[in-house]
């Protein structure tokens, strides 16, 4: 095994992912042997990766569902103009989405 290839390898995905700042712990390696210091190292690598992904992941879900609601908001508000009433079915439809998706009604737009 390459350790330091699969090292250097993860580094440069991880510097891909936009990072969100968040604690890490370091925690100390305890290993038996040069072999299982490696295996840790790469789990460890592994571990720190992942957690990057879901924290990356997790804020462009909050982005994306606030850009939806800010969405959703606008086409409600166009809707109560007759002239626009053919929004009416895409706001039930996204009213619809939200609540099968979340379980709960859409949130009242925050104040400005």
């Amino acid at each position: 095994m390459n350790t330091e290839a699969i090292l250097r390898k993860l580094a440069e995905i991880r510097n891909a992912i936009p990072q969100v700042p968040q604690p890490r712990v370091e925690r100390p390696i305890h290993a038996d042997s040069v072999d299982d210091f490696e295996l840790l190292a790469v789990a460890d690598a592994v571990e720190a990766m992942s957690d990057d992904l879901e924290a990356a992941i997790d804020e462009a879900h909050v982005k994306l569902l606030a850009q939806c609601l800010e969405v959703y908001y606008a086409a409600e508000e166009l809707s109560r103009d007759p002239a626009n009433a053919h929004l009416i079915p895409h706001v039930e439809e996204m009213r619809r989405a939200f609540e099968q998706a979340y379980g709960k009604a859409i949130p009242p737009r925050p104040a400005a």
